[in-house]
């Protein structure tokens, strides 16, 4: 009898260390914050506050360290195989914990694992500076099983809020990562609105025209696409610049003298400052910009096309002579226009990066909880949205085709 109580003594005080963690006591009833099934029960307690009541509207603020206190109830018998803890930000995991158990617990017992302390705030930091500011998501789950009975899981979601709030929110490095690519966004999309305006207002000056003549000077906007045959080389300079010279008669707008550059009252008959005559002037400036016809054919290559805009500063060219050229070598058939420039891609980036952004401003002032999938279908309407806009600006910017036929 002494020798069988002597060999007990071992296990009985190896089984209280293992227990010795674990607070085991009586069945209960569950009081409110408490969160599992019909067998197993568990309490979560984060800084204090129980996980149910962690949610969207009262988030639980961690400033530094994360605490928290579990405490289990097996309401039948059970074996607990594992537990997993995870945290998002902005639908991106950035905590994955699994815990493996293996436990059988009997019915009607409680018990307490030791307190989990995680340093947040020093995780999410770099030398004094927020790395992220906001709400994050998290989850707390068990995998357990009854006798006989197939897996099941038990999981209770909870809301943190981290970093600085407000106005100091902006300062973290998720912050302003969310301003640059805001801005960045906004900017470029008033841009591309201005192009989109400047190519309307070009598709407006050239409606209603036949010939290239009608128009007079092109709009920077026009896009100059250039014929695949080679037919222009076969002219001689002298012939080329005799005949660009008279298709750019009409291309003088009569604003300023083409000789000095003076400002031109409309109804004046000479140049206020080198009194050169209207016919003079005429001459003059449509035989200047015929000096660059033969220039022009190698700035815009075969099979190519270009702005106006772009073939002006090519040709190192103010806009109004650069746009009478390109009109007078469309009457001659080397250039043909059919279309303008219209930004479609960035209007559409711009549209859907700003889109993006909602979710980010949100979390950040407002403390949303978005998921990935919110993020992306958010996203994804801004994209479709802001195509839908760029294609309807682009058919407001139609124009008539002038020059060579295809």
């Amino acid at each position: 009898m002494r020798k069988t109580l002597a060999s007990l003594i071992p296990l009985v005080f190896v089984t209280c260390m293992l227990w010795s963690t674990l607070v085991i006591v009586p069945s209960q009833a569950v009081p409110a914050g408490w969160s599992g099934d019909s067998n197993l029960e568990f309490l979560l307690e984060l800084n204090g506050t129980p996980a149910p009541d962690a949610n969207s509207s009262y988030p639980v603020p961690v400033l530094t360290n994360l605490t928290m206190v579990l405490t289990i109830h097996a309401v039948n018998n059970l074996t607990l195989w594992d537990s997993r803890l995870t945290m998002q930000y902005l639908g991106i995991t950035f905590v994955n914990v699994p815990q493996s158990i293996n436990i059988s617990m009997p019915a009607g017992f409680s018990m307490t694992p030791p307190n989990i302390s995680i340093p947040l705030g020093s995780l999410l930091t770099y030398n004094g500076i927020a790395l992220v500011t906001g709400t994050i998501i998290g989850s707390f789950s068990f995998n357990y099983n009854v006798t006989a009975g197939t897996n099941k899981t038990v999981t209770q979601s909870f809301v943190l809020r981290v970093g600085p709030t407000g106005a100091a929110a902006i300062m973290s490095v998720a912050g302003l990562i969310t301003v640059a690519f805001t801005a960045t966004s906004v900017f470029g999309l008033l841009l591309s609105l201005d192009d989109f305006q400047r190519g309307i207002m070009a598709a407006r000056k050239t409606h209603g025209a036949k010939r290239a003549s009608d128009v007079g000077i092109f709009p920077s906007a026009l896009i100059l696409r250039r014929r695949p045959k080679k037919d222009a080389e076969k002219i001689s300079k002298e012939e080329l610049v005799r005949r660009v010279s008279d298709a750019a008669k009409k291309g003088w707008d009569g604003k300023r003298c083409p000789q000095c550059g003076h400002k031109w009252a409309k109804e004046a008959s000479n140049c206020p400052k080198c009194r050169l005559d209207r016919a003079s002037a005429v001459d003059y400036f449509s035989k200047d910009i015929a000096e660059y016809a033969p220039k022009a054919l190698s700035v815009v290559k075969p099979k190519s096309k270009m702005p106006v805009g772009t073939f002006s500063r090519r040709l190192k060219l103010k806009r109004d002579k650069g746009g009478a050229l390109a009109a007078a070598l469309t009457d001659m058939g080397v250039f043909q226009t059919k279309s303008v420039k219209v930004p479609l891609i960035k209007v559409s980036m711009a549209g859907m990066t700003l889109a993006g952004t909602y979710w980010s401003w949100m979390q950040m002032i407002a403390g949303a909880t978005p998921s990935w999938l919110d993020i992306l279908l958010l996203t994804a309407a801004g994209l479709v949205v802001s195509v839908l806009v760029a294609y309807f600006m682009n058919w407001l910017a139609r124009v008539p085709k002038l020059g060579y036929e295809d």
